[in-house]
């Protein structure tokens, strides 16, 4: 099958993530090829993903979800991906999820290629803290979206607060 170059980056993204809400998926589609005479439609993203599932083994799709086969989504990956988009501004240069738990994402953005991890915020917290310590900057995320009342962070640690609308708000330490 002969994929467009839109379809080739939505495989590359699949092939890195695994699974994705199509809505987040618009997002990193339209930021990469926001260049393009072509405007990127909900319509023509749909249309893309229908020809590359009957094209291509693998790929399933649902209401809300785009999936490859093996992984089935779990929602703490899909709310860090909405964490990197928002940081991001829908535009990562680099993203993974080939990472150790408690990390969940780590994706690179900017001119500079600033490096970020985001993380599962479980209890006790402390070892995951001594785990990605050396992380320069780690965003938490909790299964509830709400952060401990007790929460001390180290620098250049945050946590993401899932708000009502979907966004999330973010944190930080005192610290240095």
């Amino acid at each position: 099958m002969l994929l467009s170059v839109q379809q080739k980056y939505i495989l590359e993204v699949l092939r890195k993530l695994g699974f994705i809400r199509r809505r987040q998926l618009a997002v990193l589609v339209r930021r990469r090829f926001r260049r393009t005479d072509q405007e990127i439609s909900d319509a023509f993203l749909n249309a893309m993903l229908r020809q590359l599932r009957v094209g291509t083994s693998g790929i399933f799709l649902d209401d809300e979800l785009v999936f490859l086969s093996p992984p089935r989504p779990d929602s703490l990956r899909l709310e860090a991906i909405d964490v990197m988009l928002e940081l991001a501004e829908g535009a990562p240069e680099d993203f993974t999820v080939r990472v150790e738990r408690p990390a969940i994402l780590r994706f690179s953005w900017g001119d500079n290629l600033r490096l970020f991890t985001v993380a599962e915020l479980s209890a006790p917290i402390r070892p995951a803290l001594e785990i990605l310590a050396w992380q320069t900057r780690v965003i938490w995320i909790s299964a509830d979206g709400a952060a401990p009342e007790d929460l001390t962070l180290p620098p250049k640690h945050f946590f993401a607060a899932r708000q009502a609308d979907g966004f999330h708000r973010f944190y930080g330490s005192n610290g240095p």
